[in-house]
């Protein structure tokens, strides 16, 4: 199966152009080669993981220069992947794959190739060499797993970017609490959108018995910014802290020095969204360092903090430019026109019944999207599970925001 699911893996990205293969056939073979005489040789480990990262960072540079090359799709992803397989074999912690085709759908299965989650190769070892075959109950479990991701991105995302658009399309007249309702508004949407994401990744991988990392652990009920890292991204948060802050020294070296090192680290986490991203990044990293300082005894008080925190901060992925971003951030505190929205909140691209829908869907995101909820549906019994089938497919179908003008395709993050 796996050469099957390789030979796919291939057709699917020659389909975006042959650019995109030949960056990522460099990264897979240079590191597949290099990888049975890094062990214990850290000259050669600094050189291939420096060539590999370098063409991220140009990558991420190539926005801000004249030059007309196309960004390969899903570098950010598979590069870290590279990373961190020469990092492991270099250090002992498992040994160097010698079957190319494993090793290569590693890099380019292309379900997780554009979007996440990011998977370390001890993970995906044994999912790889398993002999796999596709069950009814993987196709069950992998089915409602693929509609309540669509249910995120279709129902719910989907009717949020339509108000995003509106606001973000003329800032001179929606700033204030208008940009603070985007930014409240923005969270949902990147979470049912990125979450909705992996979902169906994982929901596929489910189907073909290849079982993926989870991504995401209900970010929005955690308390403090330190707290929504170990939440949100968790294959990113995890990936930064074995191969970047720990490296640097963690929190080994005194207080000052692991400050250092916690800022770094989210330095890395803005770069590698984006180079407009890297002031987002340190700005989390402070809220780490200090966040326990805005906590109180209250459960649902830090919560609620904690989230507009973190929503007023996705100001700089909502906006173009991080000046614009902070002049909206700052707008929210000269301009109170709260009345203004809530007489003009049917003006915003929704009408009344969207708002409705939108609001029962959020209300059932909240409900039933933790882990929990997800160990429950694979227990159910085989006609509970058709139910829910039907169930979500009936409500995409008649609910789910498609058609001219929305590319149903596009995922926020398969950007980066």
């Amino acid at each position: 199966m796996n050469i099957i699911l390789l030979i796919i893996s291939i057709a699917i990205y020659l389909s975006y152009g042959i650019p995109n293969v030949i960056y990522i056939l460099f990264s897979m073979l240079t590191s597949f080669i290099v990888a049975k005489h890094v062990k214990n040789n850290k000259k050669i480990l600094a050189i291939t993981v420096t060539i590999n990262a370098g063409i991220l960072i140009f990558v991420k540079f190539l926005p801000y220069t004249n030059l007309s090359i196309v960004a390969p799709l899903g570098v950010a992803y598979y590069t870290l992947q590279v990373i961190s397989y020469l990092v492991d074999v270099y250090k002992g912690k498992y040994e160097y794959e010698t079957n190319l085709i494993d090793y290569a759908l590693y890099i380019m299965y292309i379900p997780h190739l554009f979007i996440g989650p990011i998977a370390r190769y001890d993970e995906m070892k044994n999912e790889l060499k398993s002999k796999r075959k596709i069950s009814l109950n993987n196709l069950y479990n992998g089915g409602i797993r693929i509609l309540w991701g669509l249910f995120k991105k279709l129902v719910i995302a989907g009717r949020i970017s339509i108000i995003i658009t509106t606001i973000t399309g003329n800032s001179e007249i929606y700033n204030g609490w208008y940009a603070l309702l985007a930014m409240l508004a923005y969270s949902i949407q990147l979470y049912s959108d990125f979450s909705g994401g992996i979902d169906i990744v994982i929901g596929v991988s489910k189907i073909l018995g290849i079982n993926l990392p989870e991504n995401f652990n209900s970010p929005f009920i955690a308390e403090n910014i330190k707290e929504f890292w170990r939440r949100w991204h968790i294959t990113l948060s995890t990936w930064l802290k074995d191969y970047i802050y720990i490296p640097l020294g963690g929190n080994r070296c005194g207080k000052f020095r692991k400050s250092i090192n916690v800022l770094m680290t989210f330095i890395v986490s803005g770069l590698w969204h984006g180079v407009n991203y890297i002031l987002w990044g340190i700005i989390h990293g402070i809220f780490v360092l200090f966040g326990d300082k805005y906590k109180t005894k209250h459960k649902w008080i830090n919560i609620t903090i904690n989230f507009v925190i973190v929503s007023i901060l996705w100001s700089f992925f909502i906006w173009n430019s991080n000046i614009t971003a902070i002049e909206m951030i700052a707008s929210i505190f000269t301009n109170f026109n709260l009345v203004e929205v809530c007489n003009n909140i049917l003006n915003l691209g929704l009408a009344k019944a969207d708002w409705v829908v939108l609001l029962i869907s959020i209300i059932a995101l909240i409900k039933f999207d933790g882990n929990k909820y997800k160990e429950k549906v694979k227990n159910k019994t085989t006609e509970k599970k058709l139910i829910i089938i039907c169930t979500l497919s009936l409500i995409i179908l008649v609910f789910g925001i498609y058609g001219i003008g929305f590319n149903v395709t596009e995922f926020i993050y398969s950007k980066f």
